[in-house]
C-alpha cells in the first residue's frame, strides 16, 4: 500500500476527478463491509462489484485518452518536414 495520502470522498468530489471519487467510494464501502451487519453485507458486496467495473472502465478511458494524446491525439494533422527528394 502506498504512503501517499488518499483523498476523502468529499475531497474527491470537490476535485471533480471521477476516478478519485470512485476509489474513495470503494474505500468507504470496503471499510464499512468489515463491520457491517450480516443482513447488509450482500448489498455492500454488490456495490463493491459495481464500483470495480466503473473503476476499470474509467481507467480504460483514461488509458485510451493518454494513448491518443501520445500519438498526437489533439485531433489536428501533424505535417512532416517537406523532402524535395521524395518527388
Amino acid at each position: 500500500m502506498s504512503d501517499e495520502a488518499k483523498p476523502t470522498l468529499l475531497e474527491a468530489v470537490e476535485s471533480g476527478d471521477v476516478l478519485e471519487m470512485l476509489l474513495a467510494q470503494r474505500r468507504l464501502i470496503a471499510e464499512s463491509l468489515s463491520s457491517a451487519a450480516e443482513n447488509t453485507r450482500p448489498q455492500f458486496n454488490n456495490e463493491l462489484n459495481k464500483l470495480h467495473g466503473l473503476i476499470a472502465a474509467e481507467q480504460a478511458r483514461r488509458d485510451a485518452a493518454a494513448e491518443e494524446a501520445g500519438e498526437g491525439g489533439s485531433g489536428e494533422a501533424v505535417d512532416e518536414a517537406f523532402d524535395p527528394a521524395a518527388i
